[in-house]
C-alpha cells in the first residue's frame, strides 16, 4: 500500500480509520485466541505421558519375574526333600543344615525378587503421568494421585527407591516424595541425561509458577 506524503484535496474524500478495538481481528485477541493459557481452553484437556518402551518393558519384566519365583519356589521343595532324608529321631548333621540355610537364604532373596519384578511389571502396564491444567495425576500399579501444581516443589530424575530402584519423583512442599513409575529405568542409566518427558514436565511448572495461581 502508498502512503501519500500529503494529504490534500487531490488525495480524495479524507475518511475515518476503523475501529480496531471493537473488532476480535486485532493482533492482541488474536494471540490471545492463540494461547490456550489466556483463554482458558485447555482447562478441560488432558495429556498423558507413558513409559516409553510400555510393551517390551511389561514383558521382560514380567518373565524375569516369573523365572525368579519359579527358582526360589524350587529351592523350597528342595529344602523340603533335605530336611525329609533325616531319619526320624535324629537331628540334622552341620553340612546338611548349612545347606538348608543356603537354599533358605537364596529361595527367601529369589522371592523378593521375583515379587519385586511382579510390581514393577505391573506397574509398567498401568503407569502413566497425566498433566491438566489443575496438576498432575501420577497412576502407580495399584493405585493413583492427584497433586496440584501449588503443592510440587521439584521434579526429580534420579531417584533411588527399594522397588522402582531408579526412576523419577515429585518433591512436593512438605519435603515429601511422590514416586512416578512411568520413569523407572535400569540402574546402570543413572549418569545419562534426563529424558524429554522430564524436561516438559519441568517446562510446565515453570511455566505455571510463572502464569500464576490467577492464570492457571
Amino acid at each position: 500500500m502508498t502512503i501519500p506524503r500529503r494529504l490534500g484535496p487531490e488525495t480524495g474524500p479524507r475518511t475515518a480509520l476503523p475501529d480496531y478495538s471493537r473488532s476480535s481481528a486485532t493482533v492482541e485477541r488474536m494471540v490471545a485466541a492463540l494461547d490456550p493459557s489466556r483463554t482458558g481452553r485447555d482447562r478441560g484437556r488432558v495429556r498423558a505421558l507413558l513409559p516409553a518402551h510400555a510393551t517390551r518393558d511389561t514383558a521382560a519384566r514380567a518373565v524375569v519375574a516369573a523365572a525368579l519365583l519359579g527358582t526360589a519356589l524350587v529351592s523350597v521343595l528342595g529344602t523340603v526333600l533335605l530336611l525329609g532324608t533325616v531319619p526320624d529321631g535324629r537331628s540334622p548333621g552341620l553340612g546338611l543344615l548349612v545347606v538348608v540355610g543356603a537354599l533358605g537364604a537364596l529361595a527367601l532373596l529369589l522371592g523378593l525378587l521375583g515379587v519385586r519384578f511382579g510390581i514393577v511389571a505391573l506397574g509398567t502396564a498401568r503407569a502413566r503421568v497425566e498433566i491438566s491444567a489443575d496438576g498432575l495425576r501420577v497412576v502407580g500399579p495399584v493405585r493413583h494421585r492427584d497433586v496440584a501444581w501449588e503443592r510440587i516443589a521439584a521434579i526429580e530424575s534420579r531417584v533411588v527407591h527399594p522397588v522402582h530402584w531408579l526412576t523419577a519423583a515429585l518433591r512436593l512442599e512438605d519435603g515429601s516424595r511422590i514416586v512416578m513409575p512411568a520413569f523407572d529405568r535400569p540402574v546402570w542409566t543413572y549418569t545419562r541425561p534426563s529424558g524429554q518427558d522430564i524436561r516438559a514436565l519441568r517446562t510446565e511448572l515453570h511455566r505455571r509458577r510463572q502464569a500464576g495461581p490467577g492464570r492457571r
